[in-house]
């Protein structure tokens, strides 16, 4: 039941809820921002973390760099690599029929690495 609310009453319980209404906007505000900020930090996988996560062995994904299938940032000797690039990586492998997929020659790939990265001196 309702009685004479005196003006002063009403702007009273007008002020509160607008300030519950800024408080909710606020951590709206706040869980999409930190939403957004987790989003753009993404951290970047190393080869360990890419063969782990395909389910495939470390050299696999380095013949897949130097073949490039996957993309890569290398920093100094270190491969880098954003989980939506080997996402894109493991569904295009998904893509290649067992028949078409070249075994990969662990020599080659080798002879290949020192070759490039052979010591000078």
């Amino acid at each position: 039941m309702m009685l004479h609310r005196t003006i002063e009453d009403r702007l009273e319980e007008i002020e509160t809820e607008v300030h519950d209404i800024k408080t909710m906007l606020l951590k709206l505000f706040t869980l999409n921002t930190k939403e957004t900020k987790n989003k753009s930090e993404e951290t970047l996988m190393n080869v360990k973390d890419v063969a782990n996560f395909a389910g495939v062995e470390p050299p696999m994904i380095y013949a897949a760099c130097n073949k490039g299938q996957i993309q890569f940032i290398k920093i100094g000797k270190l491969y880098k690599f954003k989980k939506e690039e080997v996402l894109k990586w493991i569904e295009g492998e998904k893509h290649i029929s067992q028949n078409e997929k070249a075994e990969i020659d662990v020599d080659a790939y080798v002879e290949n690495y020192l070759q490039q990265n052979r010591l000078h001196g």
